[in-house]
């Protein structure tokens, strides 16, 4: 995303989808401790909003799939969750593996590189997701390395009109009627679609409107390469560390 970029940075960018599922469990300090030591160049990672106010890292707005327990998370407090074992579904090495706060992954992260921090608003509603998200971001002084995404525009909407730190998308799966005039109304600068909704024309849309387009979820050697060919911004994907060799291996093609 080129205002998330840093100087030295070349598109497109890699971002680790959920921290990167190809190798550890999705959305775990694991996972997105993998992604600082090997140099990505972003993480995308999930929020809800727990019962005790807390923002948690996670993916559905359930804690079945991805731990031993189950529940929804919007009605389990943190000291409920804190106790669920995140990682013996992924693998028995990683047993013991705990859900992380949005706090824990800023802090392990420390600006070291971009954060997409995506709201999940969705089938759960959760009030004030955003104004707890923004006065947590206060505390952290590299606005330039956060991303707030969310399919819920509504919410997008809202930062919008809160803050102007930080870099904002609109998350799709589907084509979107004058992209760039939408997008400006509701206040983002990125859209991050589905990869079957980049192509030419839809890139044309977006590129010529001053957007960034940040796909996802690619892991494909020839999807990577279509991609790279359509120039888009930012790659998200489960396997970070293969498509960090493709990148590598294309730099120069």
């Amino acid at each position: 995303m080129s205002t998330s970029s840093q100087p030295g940075q070349s598109k497109p960018l890699n971002f680790a989808h959920r921290g990167g599922r190809r190798w550890a469990p999705e959305n775990t300090l694991s996972a997105f401790r993998k992604s600082v030591e090997l140099g990505v160049d972003g993480i995308e990672l999930d929020i809800h909003k727990c019962k005790s106010g807390e923002l948690v890292v996670i993916h559905d707005d359930t804690v079945d799939r991805t731990t031993g327990g189950t529940g929804r998370v919007k009605d389990m407090t943190w000291d409920e969750l804190s106790k669920l074992d995140a990682g013996s579904w992924y693998d028995k090495q990683f047993a013991g593996e705990k859900l992380p706060l949005l706090k824990e992954v800023l802090d392990l992260v420390n600006g070291k590189l971009t954060i997409n921090v995506e709201i999940k608003n969705c089938p759960t509603l959760y009030a004030g997701i955003e104004d707890d998200l923004l006065a947590m971001l206060e505390k952290y002084p590299y606005p330039e390395r956060i991303v707030i995404s969310s399919f819920d525009h509504e919410v997008i909407h809202s930062i919008a009109g809160k803050s102007k730190k930080y870099k904002l998308a609109l998350l799709g799966d589907s084509i979107i009627h004058d992209l760039p005039g939408y997008a400006k109304k509701v206040g983002a600068q990125c859209w991050n679609p589905d990869f079957d909704c980049v192509r030419p024309d839809s890139m044309k849309v977006a590129h010529d409107g001053g957007l960034e387009v940040n796909t996802w979820t690619v892991n494909k050697l020839e999807d990577w390469q279509h991609a790279k060919d359509l120039h888009v911004d930012t790659i998200i994907t489960d396997d970070p560390e293969g498509l960090k060799t493709f990148l590598t291996d294309t730099a120069t093609k």
